[in-house]
C-alpha cells in the first residue's frame, strides 16, 4: 500500500495553476497599464489633431470659444491620462513616452493657447471672427512649437 501522492497529478494541476497564474498576470498588466498607455496615446493624437485643425484660428490668435474650451479640456485629459498609467517610469521607456513634467508643461502651453484663443472682447456680429492681438499670435505661435517638443507630435504643417 503506498503512502505517498502519485506525482503523476502534480504535472497536470500545476500546469492548470500555472495557466490561472499567467493569465490572471497578464490581464492585470493590460488593464493596469497597457491600456491607460494607448489611452494616453490617443489623448496626445486627438490634441494633435485639435491644434491641426485649428491652426488658423490659433496662430491668428482670434477670438473662438468652442477652440479655447476643446483646449483646455485636452489640456485637462492629458494630464489625467498620464496619472494613471501604473509604473509611468517603465511605461515611459518602453512605450516612448513624454515625462509627467513634460506633460504638465504642455498641458501649460495648452492653456497658454486657450487663453489667447479666448474673445477678447464683445462684437455686434458673433459669427465673424476677431482679429488677434499680437501678443496672442506671439505667444501661440511660441507654445504651438514648445508643445511640438514637449509631446513630440505635429502641431503646424510646415
Amino acid at each position: 500500500m503506498p503512502t505517498s501522492i502519485d506525482p503523476q497529478w502534480f504535472t497536470p494541476v500545476f500546469t492548470i495553476f500555472g495557466g490561472i497564474f499567467i493569465f490572471i498576470v497578464s490581464q492585470a498588466v493590460l488593464k493596469l497599464v497597457i491600456e491607460p498607455v494607448q489611452q494616453f496615446k490617443g489623448a496626445i493624437g486627438l490634441t494633435a489633431n485639435t491644434l491641426l485643425r485649428h491652426h488658423d484660428t490659433i496662430s491668428n490668435g482670434t477670438g473662438n470659444e468652442e477652440v479655447s474650451s476643446t483646449l483646455k479640456g485636452h489640456a485637462a485629459e492629458l494630464v489625467s491620462k498620464a496619472e494613471v498609467i501604473l509604473w509611468y517610469r517603465l511605461a515611459k521607456a518602453l512605450f516612448r513616452l513624454p515625462s509627467r513634467a513634460d506633460v504638465t508643461k504642455a498641458a501649460q502651453e495648452l492653456n497658454v493657447i486657450s487663453d489667447g484663443t479666448k474673445n477678447k472682447r464683445p462684437t455686434a456680429y458673433p459669427e465673424i471672427q476677431q482679429s488677434g492681438d499680437a501678443l496672442s499670435r506671439h505667444n501661440n505661435s511660441k507654445a504651438l512649437n514648445e508643445i511640438e517638443k514637449l509631446l513630440r507630435v505635429r502641431t503646424t504643417y510646415r
